[in-house]
Formats: structure tokens, C-alpha cells, sequence
């Protein structure tokens, strides 16, 4: 009997000891309090934790009305969506996620989420199928936490319930209705929400664990894109109006003139140390970006039987490792181009006017997009072509999704097509689109589709809701180009009035206006995101600098 006390007291020494290690590496982010001291002595176990100063949200929307609304709850996300993901990244569950748990320091200081007394660590994914102990606060706790089978996802319905308290000022059993089985919270917010945040809420605090958000990461993403719907009313929280005040802007480094010529198309080279332009005299040029020079121009075809383009050339792609350069063109010739020599080698594609041109990884497979609504697909290291035939116009952009291994393609018909990597195979075919597609963009961490059409609508499209494009930004003319930074801060739009729009997708609210005489052609990031380079209608190449304020 002894020996099983002793046991006992060592397991729940460990357990405290387990806890204190934990609380010590989730305690060096800042919205978390630090673990100061851990006491183990004859008079019990302490742990000791920084104090953090302020009331928490209950007592403030306790005390004064005024503190609930859109604002506060969109500073709840924005603030502690982050520190979520930092837990689960450490495999913690928090299990205790209510708005007496969530501190306002005085400003500048972010909301700080406390109480990690009821936190759970998982050592092995195949803990979360196991019942544990019940624990949470009545109203808050997720479904399957109420079982004993808390999941991440789990902290996330805790964190929407708390936003439909804040938003309310009811409590969650005020909100739910049992005869419905389903959250009734609109009725009781004093103003409309906008519909974009809703739709995040409601999914947040679905009760069915495969249809609610699974990462917190998933969340940002939805309300980085919603953001931009807002009609431009920054409608952020303070904290994060209060940075935006030193809001970065992009300022144009230096141009270039090319006169008589217009670069239809635009890429950027691996390292970002230069670019290579689709030129409408049948040319292809090659610049160095970090002072604008000319490195070597692959001139048009003087004959029948010389290599080059004999029209004008519209697209241009590096393969992955940059040693080389791709262009199609109006004469339907596709020809890669070696950069160690100089030479050129035509690629037979049975095509007609080719319009776009991808190299993908991995293996550098090419996409090429036709006018008579066929792309080619295959790698450059084999000789024969897929055909990839649906659809009905011609191809007019083609982007890639890495998150996904997707090519994606839209066209005059009107759809955006997702296709499998490498088989080629379409797995999905967007047919929401009301104008005809003219550019793509995918962003880099969540794989959303950003599609810009003739009618000036950009849309957001995702996998979760593949049927309804979210419209961010409506331009006064045709979208012509559009790039998302490497590093997936900045939405840049090109429009043929030769307005070129950046967007930041951090949550700031900030937009830069940038202007070609006439209308934009192409525009590419550098891999470090810090700078822009767009051609326009107007025969010039301009380069932008991303400058801090």
C-alpha cells in the first residue's frame, strides 16, 4: 500500500512538473503570461505567473454597453486567433476559452489569454480519439469537449462563442435555441453585422465538428479575405487601427521606356535578380532588375525559317531553377530559351495563339493556355504533350496552387478549371464567374483563387465555398493583371485604366494607388516581396519599392 502512495505522489509531482515545462514554453509569447517561478516544497506545488494588468472582457462589457459590437469582436479574432495557432502549434488545448479569460492591458499592449488551468497537451494525435475528463465552462465548451473528446477545433468554438457574447451581450444558453437546434444570435445584435463576418461566427460555432473551422489558421485566412470586402470602411480594431496609422506605402524606385513597344507579359526570375518581358515587336528581353539594364534581348524571326517569334510575343515564364526562359506567342509558337548561351529551341504544340505560359514545380511542368481553349501540359524534360481540353474559349490565364498541387486556368467562357498535378486531371469546375476571366493569382499559404474578369469584379474563391466568389475590389475597367507577394502580405490589381492596386491581406485596412499613364499588362513580385515590377500600355516598365513609413 505504501508503494502505491509513493507512486502515486511521484506521478502527480511529474504531472506538475509536466505542467510547469508547459507553461514555461507557452509563456514566451507575449499575449501569454509568462511562468515567473515554480515552487515545489513541503508546503505544496506553486506555480508563479506574471500578472498582467486590466480587466477582462466580461467586467468590461459588464460595465459599460458600449464595449460590445463588430469592433471588439474582430479584435478578439485578429488578436487571438494568432495565439491559438501558437498553442495548438504546441500542442496544447486550451479547453477554457470565455471572456473572463481574456485580459485588455492598457494600450498599445495586445488581449491577453489567461487561465491554462484546464489546458490539455497532446503528446500523440491519437489522444484526441480518446475520452478524457470533462472540463470547461458551461456555454462555451464545444460539443465533443462536453463528451471528454476536446480537439482543436474545439477552442475555436469556445473563441466564436465568446464573439457571439460580445457581440449580443447575452449569455451562449440565452442564444442557443434547443427546438431548433441552432445558434439564434442576429436577432439581438443592436446593428447589422456585415454578412462576410457572420458567415465566419456561424462556421466558427457550428456544432458539427467536419463542418467548423479545424485550424485557427483557417479562420485568419477567411477574415484576411473578408476584410477586403468592407467597402472600404476600416472597420479593424483600435490596436490594429492604431498601427495602421504608420501604414508602409510602395513609391516607384525607377522606369523604364521602351518606345513603340508594349511588354504584353512579365516574369520574374527565380533569385529576383532580373525579368524577362513578352514584348509586342515579337522580342524578348531580359533585364536586370536591381538597376533596370538590359541583359540580352531574343529578337524577332527575320524569316520563315529563323528562330524567334514572328508576331507579337504574349507570355513568358523561368523554369524553376531560372535557366531558362519560356515565351508564347500571337504566331503560336512556344520556344525555350536558354540563358548559359543564348540559344533557342522551338517546342511543337499544336496551338493556336498562345495566350498564357506556367512552369510549374515539380519537374517544371509547363502549362500552356491556347486560344482555341486548349492547354498543353507536360514536362519540359519529355516530349509529348497532355491535352487538356474543357474548356470552350480561349485560355486566358493560368496560375498554380502549391497548398493544393493545382494548376488553375480561366477562360473567355467564363469557368476557372482546377486541374491535378502532374496527371492533369480536372477535379473542379467553377461556373459562378459572370464575365469572362482575364487573370489568376493563388495565394501562397491558403491556396485561395484570386480571379479578376473583364467586368472589373476580383473574387475570392475557396475550396470550402467553391460555388460563391467573395468580391473584393470592383474596378472602373477590365482586370488585366493580378500577383500576390511571395510572402502573402500584398494583393496587387492591375486594370486596364492603368490603375494598379495593392491590397495588404495582413487585417490593416491599408491600400496603396499606384498609376500607369494607360493600361497595365503584367505585374510580378520579387521572392522577398519588397518590390514590384509592372508593364503597361503605355511602353513603360515600372519597378515599386515597398518602403516602411
Amino acid at each position: 500500500m505504501t508503494l502505491v502512495v509513493g507512486s502515486d505522489r511521484r506521478e502527480r509531482r511529474d504531472r506538475f512538473h509536466r505542467e510547469a515545462d508547459r507553461l514555461a514554453t507557452l509563456g514566451q509569447h507575449p499575449q501569454i503570461p509568462a511562468l515567473l517561478d515554480v515552487i515545489d516544497n513541503a508546503q505544496g506545488k506553486f506555480l508563479v505567473q506574471e500578472y498582467i494588468p486590466g480587466p477582462n472582457l466580461d467586467q468590461l462589457i459588464q460595465q459599460s454597453s458600449n464595449l460590445s459590437g463588430e469592433a471588439l469582436v474582430q479584435r478578439v479574432l485578429y488578436e487571438l486567433l494568432p495565439v491559438l495557432a501558437y498553442i495548438h502549434d504546441h500542442s496544447v488545448i486550451h479547453r477554457d476559452i470565455k471572456p473572463a479569460n481574456i485580459i485588455v492591458p492598457p494600450s498599445p499592449q495586445l488581449l491577453a489569454l489567461v487561465d491554462f488551468g484546464a489546458a490539455k497537451a497532446i503528446a500523440d494525435p491519437e489522444q484526441l480519439k480518446r475520452t478524457a475528463t470533462v472540463i470547461g465552462s458551461a456555454g462555451y465548451a464545444a460539443p465533443e469537449q462536453a463528451l471528454g473528446k476536446a480537439v482543436y477545433a474545439s477552442d475555436i468554438f469556445s473563441l466564436g462563442v465568446t464573439c457571439l457574447h460580445l457581440l449580443t451581450g447575452l449569455h451562449p444558453f440565452d442564444l442557443y435555441s434547443v427546438s431548433d437546434d441552432a445558434w439564434v444570435w442576429r436577432p439581438y445584435v443592436t446593428a447589422p453585422v456585415n454578412p462576410a463576418l457572420g458567415r465566419v461566427l456561424d462556421r466558427m460555432v457550428n456544432r458539427r465538428l467536419q463542418e467548423r473551422y479545424s485550424t485557427a489558421q483557417e479562420v485568419l485566412a477567411d477574415l484576411r479575405w473578408s476584410g477586403l470586402a468592407l467597402d472600404g470602411q476600416d472597420k479593424k480594431s483600435p490596436q490594429v487601427l492604431t498601427k495602421a496609422l504608420d501604414a508602409p506605402v510602395w513609391e516607384q524606385r525607377f522606369a523604364l521606356s521602351l518606345p513603340g513597344v508594349v511588354a504584353n507579359g512579365l516574369a520574374m526570375s527565380p533569385t529576383g535578380r532580373a525579368i524577362a518581358t513578352a514584348c509586342s515587336d515579337g522580342s524578348v528581353r531580359l533585364w536586370d532588375c536591381t538597376n533596370g539594364e538590359l541583359i540580352h534581348t531574343f529578337r524577332r524571326s527575320l524569316g520563315l525559317l529563323g528562330l524567334g517569334h514572328r508576331g507579337a510575343v504574349n507570355a513568358v515564364a523561368f523554369t524553376t531553377d531560372g535557366d531558362a526562359i519560356v515565351s508564347g506567342g500571337e504566331d503560336s509558337q512556344l520556344i525555350r530559351w536558354n540563358l548559359d548561351n543564348y540559344t533557342g529551341q522551338k517546342l511543337l504544340v499544336p496551338s493556336w495563339q498562345i495566350a498564357s505560359v506556367l512552369i510549374a514545380p515539380p519537374g517544371d511542368t509547363l502549362a500552356v493556355g491556347s486560344g482555341d481553349g486548349r492547354i498543353f501540359l507536360w514536362s519540359l524534360a519529355q516530349e509529348n504533350a497532355k491535352t487538356l481540353v474543357h474548356h470552350q474559349d480561349q485560355v486566358t490565364a493560368l496560375a498554380v496552387d502549391m497548398v493544393g498541387n493545382l494548376l488553375v486556368s480561366g477562360g473567355r467562357d467564363r469557368t476557372i478549371r482546377l486541374w491535378s498535378l502532374p496527371s492533369g486531371r480536372l477535379t473542379r469546375t467553377l461556373t459562378a464567374p459572370k464575365a469572362p476571366i482575364t487573370a489568376l493569382a493563388c495565394h501562397p499559404q491558403d491556396g485561395r483563387i484570386v480571379s479578376g474578369d473583364r467586368e472589373g469584379h476580383v473574387q475570392v474563391w475557396s475550396t470550402e465555398n467553391p460555388e460563391a466568389g467573395l468580391v473584393i475590389n470592383k474596378a472602373s475597367s477590365p482586370v488585366t493583371a493580378l500577383a500576390i507577394s511571395p510572402n502573402g502580405q500584398w494583393l496587387a490589381i492591375g486594370a486596364d485604366d492603368g490603375h494598379l492596386i495593392l491590397h495588404n491581406l495582413q487585417g490593416l485596412g491599408q491600400t496603396s494607388q499606384l498609376r500607369h499613364a494607360w493600361g497595365v499588362r503584367a505585374i510580378a513580385f520579387t521572392p522577398d516581396s519588397r518590390m514590384l515590377v509592372s508593364t503597361s500600355a503605355d511602353e513603360t516598365i515600372r519597378f515599386w519599392c515597398f518602403q516602411e513609413a
